[in-house]
């Protein structure tokens, strides 16, 4: 047994699963999910009882996307693997990246074609976890932020795996050319003036030559903020949680008497419930400013992006603070 398939094979079958459960690749077609695939074509030889689905999404950011998308549908006619390939419309606005349109389309999509509780498989490895380290680092993240991506995570009943995490992309090209895969190489990947790929071929390549062991560490340290974001979060449910009543509105009376740090760790944990955009700092700085810094009966108002938040008050002088999207 390849040790890669059996490190993939304890990690699906470590997930609660119920017969006939469908198990979803998400195919972008480069040698990470193309081993993602031929690992999980492995897995369906052994488990036959699951349904098996592939599917890529083809936004079409690259000239040559309609061809990708063809050798990756030949390449699952070949293995008689079952697969939908579409195109995916994605809408741009201002201050959204491309790239960040892009993953939340292909996320949104990829739920809707998966069964109620599939089991989602995605690509991403080791070099990938560094890569988004890095780009939270840069942009002066908090613990959930450096905790990167989990390796785990669920949406409603669905559960989205990242398998080969902790996987370098070295072992994952070994694999790919010893099976002799067939593979995307993108050549947008070696542009530098894209953040992630100046950090994947100029930034991580010298801090591993430097220290051998950069990448275990770096991947600890996400590991410990994962675990850092999730015990606050624990401890925040237990004061904020009770504050949220059933129209999701917070009320606020309560927290003005507490330090700041715990102002915003608190509306930061009532957005996420919210599950809505996460503002920046300066942005919650100003939410926390405007909705608890002043005493008066007005109605302060805060927008970012597509959320806006306002203040109101009841009769019994409580003020809450009210979610909803601008018109």
């Amino acid at each position: 047994m390849d040790p890669l398939y059996r490190v993939f094979r304890q990690r699906l079958l470590a997930l609660p699963r119920t017969p006939e459960q469908q198990i979803v690749v998400c195919l972008g077609g480069g040698a990470d999910s193309q081993t993602v695939l031929d690992l999980t074509d492995q897995f369906r030889q052994e488990f036959p009882q699951y349904q098996y689905l592939a599917v890529h999404l083809d936004h079409a950011f690259h000239a040559k996307s309609e061809g990708w998308a063809a050798g990756l549908v030949a390449d699952c006619e070949r293995r008689q693997f079952p697969m939908i390939c579409e195109p995916l419309t994605v809408q741009l606005g201002r201050r959204i990246s491309k790239e960040a349109a892009g993953r939340d389309a292909r996320y949104q999509r990829l739920a809707e074609l998966g069964q109620p509780n599939a089991i989602f498989l995605l690509g991403h490895h080791r070099n990938d976890q560094m890569e988004t380290f890095f780009l939270q680092l840069k942009r002066g993240a908090g613990p959930k932020g450096l905790a990167a991506m989990p390796m785990v995570s669920q949406r409603e009943q669905q559960t989205w795996l990242r398998p080969l995490l902790d996987v370098s992309k070295a072992e994952i090209y070994r694999y790919a050319k010893q099976h002799q895969l067939f593979w995307i190489e993108d050549d947008t990947n070696y542009d530098t003036d894209i953040e992630r790929n100046f950090f994947r071929h100029r930034i991580v390549p010298q801090l591993e030559e430097r220290w051998s062991h950069f990448g275990n560490a770096l991947l600890r340290s996400s590991q410990l903020c994962a675990e850092t974001a999730t015990l606050l979060d624990e401890l925040l449910a237990q004061q904020v949680a009770p504050q949220i009543n059933a129209q999701g509105h917070l009320a606020t009376r309560w927290l003005v008497s507490h330090s700041e740090p715990l102002q915003r760790a608190a509306l930061r944990f009532w957005l996420q419930e919210q599950q809505v955009a996460t503002p920046s700092y300066a942005q919650l700085e100003q939410l926390r400013q405007q909705m608890l810094g002043t005493t008066n009966d007005a109605r302060p108002k805060v927008r970012w992006g597509q959320v806006e938040v306002t203040r109101q008050v009841s009769a019994d002088k409580e003020r809450w603070l009210v979610l909803h999207e601008p018109t």
